[in-house]
């Protein structure tokens, strides 16, 4: 006998970066809830994808996107860790043609007011607010002569 599980898919229709022009204003109107993928870990185990409804400026209806990473840190730092928070701000649109696995696809960055997209030095993205003064953690570690 064949065991099926219950697809518990995204309804609506998905963001397609090459659709979205550099510089469009968008809102985030849901939650951002993460959900098992189509994609699996080295173990079998489903991936994670953090999926969220996207209201674009200009468009009917909202779209469901993926909040990579990079974006997932720049809106927890703009307005905290509780995707509740989201909702609603207003964001601007930064798009990059990467490849992913041998395709040129369009990679679509949220960007919170204020913020930029920057590259860091092994050329991972990341969101960052160049007003906002961070400090450096204290070097605690004990410097100790070691001879060669």
């Amino acid at each position: 006998m064949a065991i099926y599980k219950k697809n518990q898919g995204v309804q609506g229709n998905w963001v397609r970066g090459k659709d979205i022009a550099q510089g469009t204003k968008a809102k985030l109107v849901s939650e951002t809830i993460p959900r098992p993928s189509n994609y699996l870990n080295k173990d079998g185990s489903p991936k994670t994808q953090n999926v969220a409804k996207v209201r674009f400026e200009g468009s009917p209806e909202s779209l469901n996107m993926n909040i990579n990473r990079t974006n997932l840190d720049g809106l927890i730092d703009a307005f905290g860790e509780d995707s509740k928070n989201w909702i609603g701000k207003v964001l601007t649109v930064q798009t990059e043609n990467v490849r992913v696995g041998g395709k040129m696809q369009t990679a679509v960055y949220l960007l919170p007011e204020g913020y930029e997209l920057r590259n860091d030095e092994e050329g991972y993205a990341y969101i960052m607010n160049p007003n906002k003064i961070t400090e450096a953690p204290e070097n605690t570690e004990e410097v100790i002569d070691i001879p060669f």
